[in-house]
């Protein structure tokens, strides 16, 4: 297994002489691994840092300018020597060991999110590739996988340096040395294809743009969730038309908004949602990160942006919403939403002085349903009784479940005593006919209604006492008009 502790001087040192890695400069190809490890994260910031010598050396870094600083600084070296593999902190301000590092308390920079993958070779360690920001972050199994991969393209194109290296040694005399240094090109291309493909099979769609903000790049999830191509000759302001971009809404998404041109205007964009609707397809969210890319002088490259599909984690949050302010059974209200529109209605009546009506409503002679016919019954009658209020009311009057038998009517625009009444007449003589349950049994359950008239001096829970006070005098005068 690999060893994340700092190996001998001379070992380490003959492979990175070996290797040439002190003396890399950052090129396209590193510079764009970097650039994908900060997309795939959502890290503004991401490098490739040697750790073989006292002196920590960035062969590449994007979003900062990297400077030499001592290896006992540095943050990446402190995390691998914890194990092998991927090692991340979600907020270094947290982490007891590394508070106090100084690329954390200040005296550097205030880091908060640290991941790295380490870069090893025969077992020694020469470097890592990090991503940091100063948010915290809730790095994933699948950022952790993403940037190993990373890591692992990193050390191919070492490796394929170190062989062309070789090889241009003894091409100088031999006839071989060229035919070797075709073989070595070749490794070259396959490791530029191997990037390549990285950047097709990653699950989260990439889009790139040049300097002049022309669409150059698509991988495949772009591809597929765009159905076209990346298409440099569309205009800016074409894009959201050509490629089928609207808001979380589905309504058309204006050009300034296109994740993309908002990068170049703004730098740097997170978590920003969109979604794409094209034709016979259905509404896909995504949420888009991206930044731009400048070269070392400063100069405008470009700019790209990730998008990761949340249609399903949006679809699961509306369910949830739902589930949590609905009645399971009846689809009605339940108490949670009745309260809430009961307080804005009551805040409305105290701005026009206007009072409005809460009904009451518990159900007679449900229990016997339950008793004798069971609780599946039962809840069918319940069902009935919801359907029977929901078709008695008036539009923008509200009809709750808040337990059991008992309902609740809102009803805002109601503002005297007489209308009130003429709706709660009208819900009871629903109710003169049987219930019925999905057998076809006829259940006689009638119903008794307390109404009450509030306004802005009452709140959600006094209107319902009040109107559950009415409900149960009238219950009290049933009961004594049928005493002997």
């Amino acid at each position: 297994m690999p060893r994340t502790t700092a190996p001998a001087p001379t070992r380490q040192a003959a492979l990175v002489h070996e290797f040439g890695v002190p003396g890399m400069s950052a090129d396209a190809e590193l510079d764009g691994l970097v650039r994908a490890a900060a997309a795939v994260t959502g890290q503004p910031w991401a490098a490739v840092n040697t750790l073989d010598t006292p002196v920590k050396h960035a062969l590449a870094a994007h979003g900062f300018r990297a400077t030499a600083t001592p290896r006992t600084e540095s943050v990446c070296a402190a995390l691998l020597r914890r194990g092998p593999g991927v090692r991340s902190v979600d907020d270094l301000r947290t982490d007891p060991e590394l508070a106090g590092n100084p690329w954390v308390d200040g005296t550097r920079w205030r880091l908060r999110a640290y991941a790295c993958a380490p870069l090893v070779v025969d077992g020694e360690l020469l470097g890592a590739l990090s991503v940091f920001g100063e948010e915290p972050h809730a790095f994933t199994a699948a950022e952790h996988t993403l940037l190993g991969d990373l890591a692992a393209v990193v050390l191919a194109l070492f490796e394929s340096r170190r062989q062309a290296g070789q090889l241009a040694d003894v091409a100088a005399t031999s006839q071989l040395a060229r035919a070797e240094m075709a073989r070595t090109h070749a490794e070259l291309a396959r490791s530029e294809a191997f990037v390549r493909a990285l950047l097709e099979v990653l699950p989260v769609a990439v889009v790139g743009g040049d300097a002049e903000r022309r669409v150059d790049l698509f991988n495949a999830a772009s591809r597929r969730w765009h159905g076209m191509d990346a298409d440099p000759t569309v205009r800016p302001d074409d894009l959201a038309a050509t490629y089928s971009l609207v808001d979380v809404d589905g309504a058309p998404l204006p050009a300034d908004r296109v994740p993309l041109m908002r990068v170049y205007e703004e730098g740097r964009i997170e978590d920003v949602e969109v979604g794409f609707a094209g034709p016979g397809q259905p509404l896909r969210l995504v949420r888009a990160s991206g930044s731009q890319v400048r070269g070392e002088d400063g100069e405008l490259l470009g700019a790209v942006v990730a998008m990761v599909d949340v249609t399903a984690q949006r679809r699961l949050e509306s369910a949830l919403r739902e589930a949590a302010l609905q009645d399971a059974l009846t689809g009605l209200p339940n108490r949670t939403l009745l309260l809430d529109r009961l307080r804005q209605s009551l805040v409305a009546t105290g701005r026009t002085g206007r009072r409005m009506a809460v009904l009451y409503c518990d159900l007679d002679g449900f229990k016997p349903v339950n008793d004798v016919h069971g609780h599946a019954v039962g809840d069918e009658v319940l069902v009935d009784a919801g359907r029977r209020l929901q078709a008695a009311v008036r539009p923008g009057d509200t009809v709750a479940r808040i337990g059991g038998d008992e309902f609740v009517v809102l009803c805002p625009t109601v503002g005297d005593e007489w209308t009130a009444q003429e709706v709660a007449e009208r819900v009871s003589r629903s109710f003169e006919h049987p219930l019925r349950s999905a057998d076809g049994g006829e259940h006689g359950v009638g119903i008794s209604i307390g109404v009450a008239l509030c306004d802005g001096t009452d709140t959600a829970e006094s209107a319902l006492v009040a109107a559950d006070t009415a409900m149960y005098r009238v219950k009290a005068a049933r009961r004594s008009a049928r005493l002997p």
